[in-house]
């Protein structure tokens, strides 16, 4: 005959839930440009720096086309320096023309010059004017050149930092997937890098816990193979459950994790819902139900008797006792699997 002593004590309630190591923050890393990979600077499991360098692409091309960019620029430059010089040289025949046509013009109006040198004069004057106008036009088009070519050179320069790749934040590469060689395109993924400082727990818990759940509640997190459950709190809870486990999902946050955990990784949640603290309470194996309610055996002067007390919160292994019962009274249960016992009979314990 087992024996057991109402005790005063705590009492918690939990809900329980399974599920898997998650990561807040966890990104598919990559190129935006299409390019050769030369270089992948990071293997599977390394951990990495914010703006750490992770992979490369080759840039020999890149460097070609920079480098013939920058020698347009100079060639540019000096064409732009040539044709200033031949636009001072251009201004001055313009300014000896037009005093030229000037003195000609007031020559003829009294008579002391013939009409054809000053119609000579008026023609140099034109000349002299449409061949400035041709070295403005050039020199235009030269500075147009200087800056279609710098624009080339700086989209060769950025094609050149964008030929590396930078870790977006301090984390951990979980997933190695090109290699020196392959040929990316823009949006595939080279590398997938997770924040493991910043995890949680997405369990599926049973929808009928979803009144006695709350933000912030108390939590544990055990993981396979280890004994020492991990402190934790309930920080989201879903909004729709699957329709066809009936279960929710819910995020529980470590408050710190000593051990290392891989993500994806099972985990099992311990949700506490409730707690009585200094409440009379008995373990729920000595507590049984027929069609009248709940009751347990307990002793009455050495002899068996059936008592139906109020039960109130009910833990993993304990419920609490409302009345009924007293503190010291002594519950029984039979021994195995056998539940009744017979009335009003001594019993001795095992």
């Amino acid at each position: 005959m087992e024996a057991v002593r109402v005790e005063r004590g705590t009492i918690t309630q939990e809900a329980f839930g399974r599920g898997t190591i998650e990561s807040e923050r966890e990104a598919a890393v990559g190129f935006d440009l299409v390019g050769r990979l030369s270089e992948v600077l990071v293997d599977e499991g390394a951990r990495v720096s914010l703006g750490q360098e992770l992979a490369r692409l080759e840039t020999d091309q890149a460097q070609a086309d920079l480098r013939a960019a920058q020698t347009g620029i100079g060639a540019a430059r000096a064409s732009l320096q040539r044709l200033a010089a031949e636009e001072d040289r251009a201004r001055a025949l313009v300014a000896t023309a037009e005093r030229e046509d000037t003195r000609n013009q007031s020559l003829f109006d009294a008579g002391a010059l013939p009409g054809q040198q000053r119609d000579e004069a008026s023609d140099r004057l034109r000349v002299a004017r449409a061949d400035l106008d041709r070295v403005l036009a050039q020199r235009s088009e030269a500075t147009r050149g200087i800056d279609v070519a710098r624009g080339g050179a700086e989209q060769r320069r950025v094609a050149m930092v964008r030929a590396t790749l930078l870790a977006p934040f301090d984390g951990l590469v979980t997933r190695r997937l090109r290699e020196p060689g392959d040929t990316v395109t823009i949006g595939s993924t080279v590398l997938r890098i997770v924040d493991t400082n910043r995890v949680y727990v997405n369990a599926a818990v049973d929808e009928t816990m979803l009144p006695q759940l709350a933000l912030d509640q108390p939590a544990a997190i055990s993981f396979p193979g280890t004994k020492e459950a991990v402190t934790a709190l309930v920080s989201s809870i879903s909004w729709e459950a699957d329709r066809q486990t009936h279960e929710l999902l819910v995020e529980v946050t470590p408050e710190r994790l000593a051990r290392r955990v891989a993500i994806g990784q099972r985990a099992d949640v311990r949700i506490e819902v409730g707690r009585q603290e200094d409440v009379l309470r008995v373990p729920i194996r000595m507590v049984h139900h027929d069609e009248t309610g709940a009751f347990v055996y307990a002793d009455h002067g050495g002899r068996i008797a059936l008592v139906r007390p109020s039960f109130g919160l009910t833990g993993n292994e304990l419920v609490e006792v409302l009345d009924g019962l007293a503190e010291g009274d002594i519950v029984l249960a039979a021994p195995g699997v056998v539940a009744t016992l017979p009335l009003d009979r001594r019993w001795v314990a095992q």
